[in-house]
This record gives structure tokens, C-alpha cells and sequence, in this order.
């Protein structure tokens, strides 16, 4: 092979993980979005609550396993207040 192919294998490849990774982060980000707004239902305020304890989640280093159970416990307290 010679240095273009190697070169062209290169980007492509770099392009591809690039791709993969921007990707992988956006269908992440709207299934947080996605489940903000099914806890919220329907409710501006309540959406507008969830998406700041989100980002306080995140802010923290909260594992992403966690966000469910505390971003319900969030909807719950909401509600009772």
C-alpha cells in the first residue's frame, strides 16, 4: 500500500469513531430529554425543575444508571410541593 491509501484508511477510520461517539452522545441526550418529559407530563414548570436537577445529576458525576430512580424521586417531591 502505499502512503495515500494508508492515509485515506486513516481518516476514514478517525472519521467513522468520530461519527459513532457524536452519535452515541445525542441519542443519550434525547433519551434523558425523553424521559424529563414523560415525568413531567405535560407540566412547563415541572419540565423546566426536572431539567435543572438533571444538569445538577450530571453536574455531580451521578452515573447515568441512577437518573430514573432520582429523577422520579424529583417528580414525586414536585408534586407534593
Amino acid at each position: 500500500m502505499d502512503l495515500t491509501a494508508i492515509v485515506i484508511i486513516v481518516i476514514s477510520t478517525l472519521a467513522a469513531i468520530f461519527f459513532k461517539w457524536y452519535l452515541f452522545r445525542r441519542i443519550r441526550e434525547w433519551m434523558d430529554q425523553d424521559l424529563i418529559k414523560g415525568l413531567a407530563n405535560g407540566s412547563d414548570q415541572k419540565l423546566a425543575y426536572l431539567q435543572l436537577k438533571l444538569q445538577g445529576l450530571k453536574d455531580q458525576g451521578v452515573k447515568r444508571r441512577d437518573y430514573q430512580t432520582r429523577l422520579e424521586h424529583f417528580a414525586e417531591e414536585f408534586e407534593q410541593n
